[in-house]
């Protein structure tokens, strides 16, 4: 018997409609569901949470829903520039990061401290790989801190650990 969770989350995809709602399927057949002693680690750290792919996933559908997936996607991106090795292509993803989530216009800025803005102007004189390190840490940290406590008290993620010991019992 496959039991389906829905988690409804607001997403803002056209601001001349205002907000839509959509909603997400989670079924306990779906093979992209993690098994259970992975999503009960993620509420163990934090850490091993953003290291695992389903875990980004889903804790980029929370945010999401929080209007605050730009943390996660900048993270992401950065993560990305890391792994860059042709340097040309390091610059063009830095600017494109810059734009996207550091710039005061872009519709997508992570929130920065002065002083961590300052380092990542400073550092886009010669973009490298490690460009965004402090702005980066300080979104991990901001993410860790303050979303992650909501996401493990979410019903998305209650409902993923309670399914799983539904599905045990069985």
């Amino acid at each position: 018997m496959s039991s389906i969770l829905q988690y409804c989350f607001r997403d803002n995809y056209d601001s001349g409609s205002g907000v839509e709602k959509k909603t997400v399927a989670i079924t306990d057949n779906n093979q992209d569901q993690p098994p259970y002693d992975v999503v009960f680690k993620w509420s163990q750290s934090f850490e091993f949470l953003m290291d695992n792919k389903q875990g980004q996933k889903y804790f980029a559908e929370f945010l999401k829903g929080e209007y605050s997936d730009e943390n996660i996607l900048f993270w992401q991106a950065c993560q990305e520039l890391k792994r860059e090795k042709n340097g040309e292509k390091i610059e063009e993803k830095a600017r494109i990061i810059y734009e996207d989530f550091i710039s005061i216009l872009s519709p997508k800025e992570v929130s920065l401290d002065s002083r961590v803005r300052e380092i990542v102007n400073s550092n886009m004189s010669r973009p490298s790989a490690t460009t965004f390190d402090e702005a980066q840490n300080q979104i991990f940290t901001l993410m860790q801190r303050d979303s992650y406590p909501r996401f493990l008290a979410s019903n998305m993620y209650r409902k993923m650990i309670d399914n799983h010991g539904m599905i045990e019992e069985v």
